[in-house]
């Protein structure tokens, strides 16, 4: 078995190679400016490198299987991003998108079979809890 730590450096020293020819190819005339190296070297060391990072440490913890549900949360954080910055108006079907997604994060995740199971061991261990739940 490959270390997660080496998958992801191979994946990353292929993907350079892979873009190395057509970025040598499509070269700008002018040199970019510091600031656009700047900007570069931030969104690849604070956004992919630790990015990475953070994925594979989920993985090691808590398994690729719930590791996957990250990805299902990117169209919520990208209509929560865009009102909160781009001021866009959520109307009821981006809302109702969203509960979706959170209702089959929590499904895939065992949320709510963790919650029932919880539920369940309260009532057995109050009988008064039991009662009034109905």
């Amino acid at each position: 078995a490959v270390s997660p730590l080496a998958a992801a450096a191979g994946g990353q020293a292929f993907a350079a190679l892979a873009l190395a020819a057509p970025t040598i190819r499509h070269w700008p005339a002018a040199l970019p400016s510091a600031h656009a190296w700047l900007a570069f070297a931030a969104l690849a060391i604070g956004c992919t490198a630790l990015a990475y990072l953070l994925f594979f440490r989920l993985i090691a913890r808590i398994g690729a299987a719930r590791t996957m549900t990250v990805s299902f949360l990117i169209p919520l954080f990208g209509a929560l991003w865009g009102w909160l910055f781009l001021h866009e108006t959520p109307d009821r079907r981006m809302l109702l998108g969203c509960a979706v997604i959170l209702a089959g994060t929590a499904l895939s995740t065992g949320l709510v079979d963790e919650l029932l199971r919880r539920r369940r061991a309260v009532q057995d261990a109050c009988p008064a809890v039991k009662l009034a739940a109905g």
